[in-house]
């Protein structure tokens, strides 16, 4: 084996998500019981799982922000719950890190951004909504958004922050729309070298693509961009047009008194 190999194959383990027999304690019984996968770097793992509590509970296991009954989970040779917290984002778990339906877009964004380390003035809120063609949406409420381009800005988001390996998607279903748009967004961000786990139903996860975990199967950019394209154009035949309009170029003070999200737990 080559020195490059040699490298290459050392930041794969440093990357690669490792769940060995875990199981969360719930009220009565476990929420999850003796979940083992492992999720390499480059690729987009699926995890059935049943909706709800169990979603947010294997979700916060392998982010490190929940003590396991049993079991252990790793990212590379990191296994302390601080390294799990750091190397991890947990993306719309419900009641964790979900938005709220109501908060406007352009708040959404502003907390996501703060929470990714970078900057987030009126002037990167008002440039990311920009790249996306959302201007004229920043002040709509979060929910007016199509939920398969809301579950991707959220992976888009999550990913920034420069310490983040692993993006930890809970129950992307539970919105409806096109699985299509956000399943995209995965592999595209998996591309770029993340370790990509979605936990979501069986039901769904057996209508997702078989190319699963290949990390050199490049997703079809064109397919991307028709998807969510079509996502915005169904849901402007359906939208109310007495939506808010934008105002990302509000007053100075408006960025101090946007709403809080919710935060993920300490551990």
């Amino acid at each position: 084996m080559t020195e490059t190999e040699v490298t290459h194959l050392q930041g794969w383990n440093q990357r690669t998500v490792v769940v060995d027999d875990v199981s969360v304690a719930g009220t009565h019984e476990p929420f999850v019981e003796h979940v083992s996968f492992t999720a390499p770097p480059g690729a987009v793992t699926v995890v059935p799982t049943d909706p709800g509590i169990p979603q947010v509970a294997l979700a916060l296991a392998i982010g490190g922000r929940v003590e396991l009954l049993r079991g252990r989970v790793r990212v590379g040779a990191g296994a302390d719950l601080a390294d799990l917290q750091l190397r991890t984002r947990l993306v719309d778990v419900a009641d964790v890190t979900a938005p709220e339906d109501t908060i406007a877009v352009k708040a959404v964004v502003q907390e996501e951004l703060a929470l990714a380390e970078k900057p987030a003035g009126r002037a990167a809120v008002a440039s990311f909504l920009a790249a996306h063609d959302l201007s004229d949406r920043a002040a709509h409420p979060w929910e007016q958004l199509p939920a398969g381009v809301r579950t991707s800005l959220l992976l888009e988001l999550g990913a920034l922050h420069p310490m983040v390996r692993v993006l930890v998607l809970a129950g992307p279903e539970r919105h409806g729309g096109d699985h299509t748009v956000w399943f995209e967004t995965c592999r595209r961000l998996a591309q770029t070298g993340l370790a990509v786990i979605v936990l979501t139903t069986a039901a769904t996860a057996a209508s997702l693509p078989a190319d699963l975990d290949s990390a050199d199967d490049t997703a079809d950019s064109a397919a991307y961009d028709t998807a969510y394209d079509t996502a915005y154009e169904t849901a402007d035949d359906t939208a109310s047009d007495t939506a808010h309009e934008a105002d990302v170029e509000a007053d100075p003070a408006a960025d101090a008194d946007a709403p809080n999200l919710p935060k993920e737990p300490s551990a």
